[in-house]
């Protein structure tokens, strides 16, 4: 009987540490649980999610054929910290019986102060104002691209870039304010067997570098008034462009741009007048490109590979009109040209004209008409275009 006390007694003290033990294992489990719920709960309550972007569709008409297409181009906004921001966009699009769906850029920003942020990624290239601010569709008041400008075809002048940026924005200067930026990327490279006709072309937008180089670039943009109404920017890249262990490797090329905005509601024309212009120049060493017409490829030649694009576009809408159409309204024209090297075969500057009416049903959806005049390549354009 005692021995069956003693037994019970030890069985009882046993179960009762490891309750301890089991109970107070239970509880840090438990506290730790706790903490780490408060602190995604901090973190979901301090972040936030935005989706947003652009999508047109519309139909181009020629000489010789008539075309619809259609984009829709979303944009992925998430700012999981109030000095952290990260954002990408897809592009989606119709090419031929297929959807082509590419990454038009992905990068992180983080706000140092007020005047500085450092993003890193791909991101649009501070070239000049086109591709930084004027791209998507709802926002370029016109249905096409100005010639050399076109990041998918042959542009004159950088699109995007993958590497690190430093910029800044409304940085005072007494009255008047400027902004800034500054930036390390992969830069283009030099594509020898580009075109028989036009070999030397530069290729933007590239994930891999072709050499050790790196390209080095900016803008400075300077609003002198003000009101901000006008802003004058100038932007340059330098870099190595020719790919590693080749007789092309210490080819430089040197990009420069000019771009004018002048944006203002003026009481004697009863509407607002935006002007907006830019000016590329890509100048790139003189190298020996093989000729496609010597199968042996024993003949080499040059050329002074300097080309160049442009444009110049006006808008005026009357909203201070009376009349309620007339306040949607709006009148577009826009001049684009294209200067590429001599020497190329068939090279030759080409001149372009465009012509729209614009009628905002919103302030982010418009439904444009276009005439484009260009020699041999005249079209007409409707497109509906939608920003969300």
């Amino acid at each position: 009987m005692k021995q069956n006390i003693l037994k019970t007694a030890f069985v009882a003290c046993f179960l009762f540490g490891a309750i301890q033990v089991f109970s107070q294992q239970y509880n840090e489990e438990l506290i730790d649980s706790l903490i780490k719920a408060k602190a995604q709960a901090d973190i979901a309550k301090s972040s936030k999610f935005m989706l947003t972007g652009y999508a047109s569709a519309g139909i181009q008409f020629t000489k010789d054929e008539s075309s619809f297409g259609a984009n829709f181009s979303p944009i992925f906004l998430w700012k999981p910290d109030k000095r952290v921001l990260v954002e990408a966009e897809l592009e989606t699009e119709l090419e031929g019986e297929e959807t082509k769906i590419s990454l038009e850029y992905i990068d992180a920003s983080i706000f140092l102060n007020k005047y500085m942020t450092l993003r890193a990624g791909k991101f649009l290239s501070p070239f000049g104002i086109f591709q930084d601010r004027l791209h998507p569709s709802w926002i370029n008041k016109l249905p096409s691209v100005p010639l050399g400008f076109n990041h998918d075809v042959g542009p004159i002048g950088p699109t995007t870039e993958i590497g690190v940026d430093l910029r800044g924005n409304d940085i005072p200067l007494g009255v008047a304010k400027f902004n800034y930026s500054l930036y390390v990327s992969n830069g283009p490279f030099l594509n020898a067997d580009a075109n028989p006709d036009d070999p030397g072309m530069l290729m933007y937008g590239s994930a891999e570098d072709n050499n050790k180089d790196k390209a080095f670039g900016g803008r400075l943009g300077l609003l002198p008034f003000s009101n901000s109404s006008v802003e004058i920017g100038g932007s340059f890249q330098t870099g190595k462009v020719g790919e590693k262990e080749t007789d092309y490797e210490k080819v430089r090329a040197n990009q420069y741009a000019l771009d004018f905005t002048y944006v203002n509601q003026l009481e004697f024309l009863k509407g607002n007048l935006d002007v907006k212009a830019q000016w590329n120049w890509v100048n790139v060493d003189k190298a020996n490109y093989p000729d496609k017409s010597d199968t042996t490829g024993n003949t080499f030649y040059t050329y002074d590979n300097k080309r160049s694009a442009k444009f110049v576009q006006a808008a005026y809408r009357p909203n201070m009109s009376k009349s309620k159409f007339l306040k949607k309204t709006e009148l577009v024209f826009r001049f684009s040209g294209l200067t590429p090297p001599e020497g190329i075969m068939d090279a030759e500057k080409i001149k372009q004209y465009t012509y729209g009416i614009n009628y905002w049903y919103s302030w982010r959806t418009a439904l444009k008409f276009a005439y484009q005049s260009q020699k041999d390549r005249n079209a007409f354009f409707i497109q509906v275009a939608v920003g969300f």
